[in-house]
Order: C-alpha cells, then sequence, then structure tokens
C-alpha cells in the first residue's frame, strides 16, 4: 500500500488547486483505495475551512497540525535549502508512515528522505515572464531547477508540458511522468431542471460561459475588444451575451477587472456581458451544461479545469489556439488569442446557429469514466515510478 502525504494545493488560496485536490482524492477513493491511501495534512485553519469538505474523500480524517504551515516554506524551506532537509515535514510524514509524498510549489530538499513527487503544473514562467514580478518569477524558477537537481519524479499535467520540462530542464529526462487530470461530476444531476437554473440568474435562453478567474493571462480583454470590434461594425446585438463567473481580483494586476468593464461602458456595451462573480461550484458546472457553449481566450494553460468541465457535461469549446488547448480538446473550435475579429467571428457563428445536441447522458457518463479510469492509471503508476526512482538513486 502506498500512504501518500498531501497538503492543500495553493494553500486553499487557488480555486484550481482545491479542485485539483479533490479529483485527485476522488480518483483514489472510487478506484485506487487498494493501492493509494490519502494522508492530507493541514493547519487548524485549514481544517477549519476545508477540513469538512475534504474528509468524505478520505479514509482517514486529515492531520492537522499547524507546524504544516511551514511544509516546504517559510522555516522548512530555510533548513530545506541550507541543511538539504524540512526535517519538521519529514518527521510528520514519517510518523503517518507516508512512504510517498506530493510537493506542489514547494520543496523539501535534497536530502528529504521520503520519495517525493514533484508537481510542476505549467511552465508559464518562461513563456510570459512579465506576468510574474521578478521576485515570484525567481523563486519559482530556482524552485523548479532545485525539484529537478533532486532527483525527484517530476509530474505534469500534460504531453506539452512534458516536452517543455525536458527542454527547458534537461536533468528532468527520464524523471518525467503525465497524469492528465479528469472532472468527476454527477452529469444527471447537473444535467437536470435548465430552466431553474436560468431563472435563478435571470439569464436568456442563450449564452456563451467564460467562468474563469479575472487573471490576467487569462485574457479577458480579447472578450471585451471582440464586443467593440462587433459594435464598431454596427452588428453587437447579433453576439451572444457572454456570461462569467469567478473572482474578480489580481494581485498582479488589480485595475484588470475595472478597465475592462469601463471599456465596454465606455463603447456603450456594457450589457454584452455579465458578470455573476463567485457562485457555488456546483453552479459553475451547471451553467457549462446549460450553455451554448464554454470560452476559454487564455494566453497559457496547464490543463484547465473548465475545458475538463466542459468536456465532462459536453458542452461545445470555443477556445484559443495553444498548444495545451490542441491537446486537451483537439475538436474544439479555435481562435488566435491575439485576434479579436476571429473571436468575433466565432461568437457570431455560435448565436446564427441553432444550439448544439447535447450527447446523450449515458455516452457523456461513459466517456467520463473513460477519462477517470485514465486518470487512475497514470496517477498509480506516477506513485509506484517515484519509489522506484528513490531506489535507482538510493
Amino acid at each position: 500500500m502506498i500512504r501518500l502525504g498531501l497538503t492543500l494545493l495553493g494553500r486553499g488560496q487557488w480555486t484550481g488547486g482545491d479542485i485539483y485536490l479533490r479529483n485527485m482524492l476522488t480518483v483514489i477513493q472510487t478506484r485506487l483505495s487498494r493501492e493509494i491511501e490519502p494522508v492530507l495534512f493541514l493547519t487548524e485553519q485549514e481544517n477549519a475551512a476545508s477540513g469538512a469538505a475534504l474528509a468524505p474523500l478520505l479514509p482517514s480524517p486529515p492531520i492537522v497540525d499547524d507546524r504544516v504551515l511551514d511544509f516546504g516554506r517559510g522555516k522548512g524551506l530555510r533548513s530545506a535549502v541550507l541543511a538539504g532537509n524540512d526535517a519538521d515535514a519529514a518527521r510528520a510524514f514519517a510518523a503517518q508512515r507516508c512512504n510517498v509524498v506530493f510537493e506542489p510549489a514547494l520543496f523539501y530538499g535534497w536530502r528529504f528522505p521520503i520519495p517525493t513527487i514533484a508537481w510542476m503544473p505549467d511552465f508559464q514562467h518562461k513563456y510570459m515572464p512579465e506576468m510574474f514580478p521578478r521576485k515570484n518569477w525567481v523563486r519559482r524558477e530556482l524552485g523548479f531547477r532545485a525539484q529537478v537537481a533532486s532527483r525527484r519524479l517530476i509530474m505534469l499535467s500534460s504531453e506539452t508540458a512534458r516536452r517543455d520540462a525536458e527542454r527547458f530542464y534537461p536533468g528532468a529526462r527520464g524523471n518525467t511522468s503525465v497524469v492528465r487530470f479528469a472532472q468527476s461530476v454527477d452529469i444527471p444531476d447537473l444535467m437536470a431542471d435548465r430552466a431553474s437554473l436560468i431563472a435563478q440568474y435571470a439569464l436568456p435562453d442563450r449564452f456563451v460561459f467564460l467562468p474563469n478567474q479575472f487573471w490576467k493571462h487569462k485574457n479577458h480583454a480579447l472578450v471585451a475588444d471582440a464586443i467593440i470590434a462587433a459594435a464598431r461594425a454596427g452588428i453587437a446585438d447579433r453576439l451572444p451575451l457572454i456570461v462569467m463567473s469567478g473572482r474578480q481580483d489580481d494581485n498582479r494586476n488589480p485595475g484588470a477587472y475595472p478597465a475592462f468593464t469601463a471599456r465596454l461602458e465606455d463603447a456603450s456595451v456594457g450589457g454584452a456581458v455579465r458578470h455573476l462573480g463567485l457562485i457555488p461550484y456546483r453552479d459553475v458546472l451547471r451553467l457549462v451544461g446549460a450553455a451554448d457553449a464554454l470560452l476559454n481566450p487564455s494566453f497559457f494553460e496547464g490543463w484547465s479545469t473548465t475545458v475538463e468541465e466542459a468536456k465532462a457535461l459536453g458542452a461545445p469549446l470555443l477556445v484559443s489556439d495553444i498548444p495545451i488547448h490542441r491537446e486537451q480538446a483537439p475538436a474544439a473550435r479555435f481562435f488566435q488569442p491575439n485576434d479579436p475579429e476571429g473571436l468575433m467571428r466565432v461568437l457570431l457563428d455560435v448565436q446564427a446557429a441553432p444550439p448544439a445536441a447535447r450527447s446523450a447522458v449515458g455516452m457523456l457518463l461513459e466517456a467520463q469514466e473513460t477519462r477517470l479510469q485514465s486518470h487512475a492509471t497514470a496517477l498509480l503508476a506516477t506513485c509506484r515510478a517515484a519509489l522506484k526512482i528513490r531506489e535507482r538513486h538510493a
């Protein structure tokens, strides 16, 4: 039995990380319970915020210890860098008999005694350094280099990311593993009673849904550009309503959302977009299932959660033409992420055509099962490979 030590991804401040962890725990619980036993470590504050929601996905209650706050960071990171080992983290994981540890955006040291899987979700900082304050860029780069130099098994979310890892960090070659995560959702429940959902949010019968956080690299500005281009051509009324959800703040670019709305208002097309703010995750999924299409104009993705949600619920996809989207959703409709007129044409076509027929629930469930089983197979192989890497370098 592999006892896999885990902490929250992004310390509970990253919605995508929360969804990723829940999916991983669900896959383990439903498909790998005889092979992997997850052990989740939380601070008191994290447990109060997330413990009750995650506990049903765990074979035993989370380990609550405020020292978790410094695992792989802060005091623990200093110990990892100076002494080669985050001793507090090592003792805590060993006390719970963890024989593999998951290391997301953390570093436990090159002498850490437990086989470790380093998760690198993407390499955005290499392609878009302007999106990162210099200090954050350097910390991310040094962290990746340290993980590769420490002979971790590097877990990646796509073949696109594997190619990037082995190009940017040649030392990773031979020590990488791809685990494409998949969404596990209750399709029949989420597809039921569309009319009440539409009424609840006072939406028209037809709309396009964009549920990304309002971060700069998510490229919401392209949507504004496309709407304004349509307004200048006198055809803005032929576009579908763009419904958005998610956080509106980005500490790297705090003026992004106010600037976005101001541009639309200045062009007299403020009503072309409806932002619902933060809404319950179940409602996000229901809106994915109810929309004419799921829109993702992002400049960069690791393995898009919103795209996986759309695949699970059979929603047509309108996505930026970037390598990861080509890998993740080859049947999507693509547009260039710097081409407002291209996105405008795609949106006009969606509104002009009849709503796309959705696959039957049974077919969606079968496709979801295939993706989840692939996720489970790759995750188990990755945990086993981490053990073998340690044996190889012992």
